[in-house]
């Protein structure tokens, strides 16, 4: 195990030596371009930002809302369903068809009308999210400018870094203050 982890820590280095060592251009002119490297916990930014949370609050209860609405529909199907079954005795087959089919339509547009609702919560969300995102890139952005980092790594891709490269923290506090919360579009 222990030799394991050696190799392990021997190519993360290797691999950290050659992202950081100078590339050669072809023209003898260009000079090298320093590499200033910071990594990025998106994952724990679009969990923990105070935006990405109100989204997922606001979606929650849009969520709630449509399938308490869903539910009374869902509730009056039933009973009308329990009146024509008690009504088929004084029915002829012709109206008990007819009858039916308009529960069967009925259940069909609930259907429908459930995923419609699924559909616009994820896209409200995914929109919201976005702009999470793109606010994300915008601090990354200004902070690379600010700091001169050439490259900044998801630290889900990186398989060994110092903990003075990690920007997470600075990039969620800089977000939080820029972009403290959203409204997600209302649904209808």
């Amino acid at each position: 195990m222990t030799s394991r982890r050696f190799v392990l820590a021997s190519l993360a280095a290797l691999a950290l030596i050659a992202l950081l060592a100078p590339v050669p251009r072809a023209g003898a002119q260009d000079a090298a371009v320093p590499v200033s490297v910071a990594v990025l916990d998106l994952p724990i930014i679009l969990r923990d930002s105070t935006a990405a949370q109100a989204i997922r609050t606001q979606i929650e209860q849009q969520r709630q809302r449509f399938q308490s609405e869903l539910a009374q529909q869902e509730q009056a199907l039933q009973a009308e369903s329990q009146a024509l079954e008690s009504q088929r005795g004084t029915m002829t087959a012709e109206t008990i068809a007819q009858k039916q089919q308009e529960m069967s339509q009925k259940v069909q547009q609930l259907r429908q009308q459930s995923e419609l609702r699924r559909q616009q919560l994820e896209d409200a969300f995914n929109a919201a999210m976005d702009q999470v995102r793109q606010t994300v890139i915008d601090v990354l952005t200004e902070l690379a400018q600010a700091r001169g980092y050439t490259l900044v790594l998801n630290k889900s891709t990186v398989l060994l870094s110092a903990n003075e490269f990690d920007i997470t923290n600075e990039v969620l506090a800089q977000l939080n203050q820029r972009l403290p919360s959203t409204q997600i579009p209302g649904i209808q």
